[in-house]
C-alpha cells in the first residue's frame, strides 16, 4: 500500500497530513525554524514509526512557501493544494480565502476542486498573519485569547494600509490611552478589510471557505463574512488545508 504525505511548508509553520486513500491518518503541525528539510524528514520518520509505514511506501508531495527545500517525491503550487485541500474538506466550496503568514490569496475552484481563478497578495504584509502577530505582541495579546479579547468590542479603526505604519499607528493609539479591546477589534476588522478587498478583484462564487493561519479566529472570520455580504464557513481542519491538497495531489499518482 502507498501513503501519501503532504508537506505544506509555511513561512512561520510546516503542516503535514498522512492519507491512505482517501483516508486522512493523522495531522501534523511544527514550527518551520530554520532547517524545513530536516524538520520534514523528521515528521515522516515519526509518522512512519507511529504507523507502521515503511518508508519505500511513502510518497512525499510538498507544497507551500518553502517547498523547494523540503526532500520530496514532487512539489506542487500552494494554490493548486489549497483548493484541492478546501475541496477534500467540503466539496461545495467555489472559492478559498486563506490568510497565511506572509501572503494571502483568493482562490475560485470547480466542482472537482481544481483552479479556475485566483489572486495573491504576496507584495505587502498587510492583511497577513503576520501582520495581525505583529500588533498582537505589540499590543500585548496572543491568538490564542484574541477571540475573547475584542468581544463586543467597538473597533477603532486603522487607517494605515501599510504594516510598519500600521504598527505605529497602533503603538501611537496605545501612547494616548485608547482601549486595547477597541484597537485589536480595528486590528480584526482592517484585516477582514484587506481579504474582502483582494476577494473583489476576483469574482467569489457560492460557498466560500476561510482557510490559513487565522481561520480559527470566530472574529476574524465574522469580519469577513460581514464584508462579503455572505456566509463564510471553515473547518477545524482548514488550517491543514495545504497539506491535505498536497497529500490528495500526491495520492493521484
Amino acid at each position: 500500500m502507498i501513503y501519501s504525505l503532504g508537506v505544506d511548508a509555511g513561512s512561520r509553520y510546516t503542516k503535514f497530513a498522512l492519507m491512505s486513500g482517501d483516508k486522512i491518518l493523522d495531522l501534523r503541525m511544527a514550527p518551520s525554524g530554520w532547517n524545513t528539510k530536516e524538520l520534514a524528514q523528521e515528521i515522516a520518520d515519526e509518522l512512519c514509526q507511529k504507523h507502521g509505514i515503511s518508508r519505500s511506501d511513502l510518497r512525499i508531495t510538498a507544497t507551500g512557501y518553502g517547498r523547494v527545500a523540503v526532500e520530496a517525491d514532487s512539489a506542487v503550487t500552494e494554490i493548486t493544494c489549497h483548493a484541492l485541500g478546501v475541496h477534500y474538506l467540503n466539496p461545495d466550496v467555489r472559492t478559498v480565502i486563506d490568510i497565511g503568514g506572509q501572503d494571502s490569496k483568493v482562490i475560485v475552484c470547480d466542482a472537482d476542486g481544481s483552479v479556475v481563478d485566483f489572486i495573491m497578495n504576496d507584495k505587502c504584509a498587510a492583511g497577513t498573519g503576520k501582520f495581525l502577530e505583529m500588533m498582537l505582541e505589540t499590543l500585548g495579546a496572543t491568538f490564542a485569547t484574541l477571540d475573547d479579547v475584542v468581544r463586543d468590542a467597538v473597533p477603532i479603526r486603522i487607517t494605515s494600509t501599510c504594516a510598519v505604519f500600521a504598527e505605529s499607528e497602533v503603538i501611537g493609539l496605545r501612547a494616548k490611552g485608547a482601549d486595547r479591546a477597541e484597537i485589536l477589534a480595528g486590528v480584526v476588522a482592517a484585516t477582514a478589510d484587506k481579504a474582502a478587498g483582494l476577494s473583489a478583484r476576483v469574482r467569489v462564487a457560492d460557498t466560500v471557505c476561510f482557510s490559513g493561519g487565522l481561520a480559527s479566529s470566530e472574529a476574524v472570520r465574522a469580519a469577513l463574512a460581514e464584508r462579503l455580504g455572505r456566509e463564510v464557513v471553515t473547518a477545524p481542519e482548514a488550517q491543514y488545508a495545504g497539506a491535505i491538497g498536497a497529500a490528495v495531489k500526491g495520492g493521484m499518482g
